[in-house]
């Protein structure tokens, strides 16, 4: 029974997903939703107890397909066995985060989706929601993995600091990206725009 349960609520989340992405979320109705799927109204708020709750299961379920909680978890992990990182080993630990992140970012669905939040915010809980569901959770991660590395990076306030580092990666992209300005970019090229940020974000505030 479980079973069944599990895959209808991943069914329930893919026709959200696609209907959100394609039709916004104010004319996504749960009665399409359910119609799509194969089922009652009643048995998709047994899953989800209002839209605003599918579409933040919507957004964690993408999150969780494209391991971002995964990359912001994984440096947590490594500073549990090693608290103090070398300096020649931090840059490569940005790079990685980095590049999954943009990776995650310029995604064709998290850009619609996102989209989709930034247009809601203003009349719901949406935003807020996804907000401290989604960036401010994974970038709270990487404040307290900064904040183990302060014996290397000159960061009095981790947050202002992630912030900072989440501000250079999203510089050259995001927003060209994400207003149709210009392509996506190849991995070669993203892979280039981290190089940078983390260069800049090392120059700024390494010790050494």
């Amino acid at each position: 029974m479980r079973v069944k349960s599990e895959a209808k609520r991943q069914a329930i989340l893919d026709v959200a997903r696609e209907a959100f992405t394609r039709q916004g979320f104010e004319t996504t109705s749960m009665s399409a939703i359910a119609s799509a799927v194969g089922g009652s109204k009643a048995t998709l708020y047994n899953h989800f107890s209002s839209k605003e709750a599918l579409f933040e299961a919507v957004m964690l379920e993408f999150g969780r397909h494209m391991h971002i909680a995964d990359a912001f978890s994984e440096l947590n992990d490594q500073v549990e066995q090693v608290p103090q990182l070398h300096q020649a080993e931090l840059a490569p630990q940005l790079q990685r985060l980095g590049e999954h992140y943009l990776r995650f970012m310029l995604h064709p669905e998290v850009m619609a989706l996102r989209t989709v939040v930034l247009h809601e915010a203003a009349r719901s809980q949406v935003g807020r929601s996804y907000y401290a569901l989604g960036p401010e959770k994974g970038w709270k991660l990487f404040s307290q993995f900064l904040q183990c590395q302060q014996a290397r990076l000159a960061c009095d306030d981790p947050w202002i600091c992630a912030m900072h580092f989440k501000g250079l990666l999203e510089a050259e992209l995001i927003e060209p990206c994400s207003l149709g300005a210009r392509p996506i970019p190849a991995e070669d090229e993203l892979v280039q725009v981290v190089a940078r940020a983390v260069r800049v974000f090392m120059t700024a505030y390494s010790r050494s």
